[in-house]
């Protein structure tokens, strides 16, 4: 792969292998489990939408050469921007709590020890292999994380009843529990994080004097998305047979999904979700760091030595320590945690999509306004995401 190509595909497709982490796939689980087919329509609708805003942000990114917090302070204001970044980061925060707690827990089912052991040795290893260079380790735990594609296997083999499936495909809604389900999915589906990583990577990949068009590079978010929601749609397809209702009450219960792959299917849900876990969680503390350090003109990037960007290093640390150290609190529920963190950014989503069309679209930060096709589905997810948020609190 040419260093070019490298450039516009490699962002989307770590920030799409960075959205099937634990909590997404906790949460896919638990829609597949508590809905059956009945929200496939609405994955295959998200895949348009999460591509469009990922477009976004990376169209500003590339115009602005900076990224989102420092787009918006400049052209909103510094309270508006400080609000913004004050959501991300608490939506963050219990993500990386959630995340944290799910890795730890898969390493505690294979160990046969309390997975509360594992969460703070688990973040002071992951923070020093970043510090020492994330470039190589993002790589590996990309491939790494190609183990959910096991999912595809387990839902062909579990043989879903097809005009069921295909019935799942047509739109319809639901109340109460449904509700809160799709509002986990498009949490999860279109993750704010995501969005803030996105911009930043497409700077770090500007830094490195990388040539990125923007036609190639919405076109290398559209590929890493589809990625990410291919398996999405598997999980929920192989979980509606596999828990008939009943969603799992652990992180590891939710391994039940690819019992038909007999003994494999356990060690592929280990890998997986291990990797996925210990991609997304530096995604996580890396968009809050970006996001931070770009509202208080700090030094930034996972690409700068540590010593030339103290600022965005500190808010890394302590994102991941503080955060993870969530997980140790007394009555906190891993699997739970999971699901509800994704409900969190699905509420948060309206507005973040709301400020991407907006930025995406203003002459003074890019040169040319969005495709159409980016500004309908960019509308068209804000609209369902804020419907799913008001009817979930209603």
């Amino acid at each position: 792969m040419s260093r070019e190509l490298e450039g516009e595909l490699l962002p989307s497709l770590i920030t799409g292998g960075a959205g099937d982490d634990p909590a997404g796939v906790m949460t896919y689980t638990v829609v597949g489990a508590t809905t059956g087919f009945g929200q496939l329509w609405l994955l295959v609708l998200s895949t348009p939408i999460l591509a469009a805003a990922t477009a976004m942000a990376g169209r500003v990114a590339l115009a602005a050469q900076d990224g989102l917090a420092d787009v918006l302070k400049r052209r909103a204001g510094g309270g508006v921007a400080l609000l913004v970044v004050g959501l991300l980061a608490l939506a963050n925060g219990f993500t990386i709590a959630a995340d944290s707690a799910a890795v730890a827990a898969v390493l505690g089912w294979l160990t046969g020890r309390p997975w509360t052991l594992f969460v703070l040795p688990l973040l002071l290893l992951l923070a020093a292999l970043v510090l020492a260079g994330y470039g190589p380790l993002k790589r590996a735990l990309l491939v790494l994380t190609s183990a959910l594609l096991a999912y595809l296997a387990a839902a062909v083999l579990a043989h879903p009843d097809p005009a069921a499936l295909l019935a799942g495909l047509w739109p319809r809604l639901g109340s109460g529990a449904w509700t809160a389900a799709a509002l986990g999915l498009l949490g999860t589906t279109i993750s704010p994080y995501l969005l803030f990583w996105q911009a930043g990577e497409e700077v770090e990949e500007l830094r490195r004097s990388v040539t990125i068009r923007p036609q190639r590079a919405d076109l290398g978010a559209f590929w890493g998305m589809a990625y990410s929601n291919l398996i999405a749609a598997a999980i929920v397809v192989a979980s509606a047979v596999a828990f008939h209702g009943r969603p799992p009450q652990t992180v590891v219960e939710a391994a039940r999904a690819l019992a038909p792959l007999g003994d494999w299917g356990p060690r592929l849900f280990a890998i997986g979700l291990l990797a996925s876990g210990l991609l997304a969680l530096p995604t996580l503390a890396g968009a809050t760091a970006y996001a931070v350090a770009e509202l208080f003109g700090l030094p930034e990037g996972l690409g700068v030595r540590p010593a030339a960007a103290r600022g965005f290093y500190l808010v890394f640390v302590l994102g991941l320590f503080g955060n993870g150290a969530i997980a140790l609190l007394p009555g906190f529920h891993p699997a739970q945690a999971l699901f509800l963190s994704q409900v969190l950014d699905g509420a948060l989503l309206p507005l973040m999509l709301a400020v991407l069309l907006w930025l995406s679209n203003d002459r003074r930060v890019v040169k040319t306004p969005n495709p159409v096709w980016v500004n309908l589905f960019g509308v068209l997810g804000g609209l369902l995401a804020l419907a799913a948020a008001v009817r979930a609190l209603s």
